[in-house]
């Protein structure tokens, strides 16, 4: 098993790759106490402190990412590309973390 560690520096992007490493079959990590501690003392300012917990905002970048992995093509009411899907994966990190790119 491969580990995947998202960049702290540039959460929208990474989320993105994470995304298409979930839907090619690769499981979506659990929050570990060692991931939690890198995006808390990132020197890129990842976390406002006065807005996130680290812990609380790697649990919602993981479940943005989950939620749009685990959503079947199906249920959308037209066909959406992968490519695509991934894109409002990295716009809804975005605007949560309020990161701008």
């Amino acid at each position: 098993m491969t580990t995947f560690r998202l960049d702290p520096d540039d959460l929208p992007r990474s989320a993105g790759e994470l995304y298409d490493r979930v839907r090619a079959g690769a499981e979506l990590p659990t929050v570990t106490t060692e991931a939690v501690h890198s995006l808390a003392t990132s020197g890129g300012g990842a976390v406002d402190p006065d807005v996130f917990d680290a812990a609380e905002l790697l649990a919602f970048v993981l479940a943005v990412v989950g939620a749009e992995a685990s959503l079947p093509a199906s249920a959308l009411t037209e066909p959406v590309p992968d490519a695509e899907r991934r894109l409002r994966v990295e716009e809804a990190v975005r605007r949560l973390v309020g990161h701008r790119s």
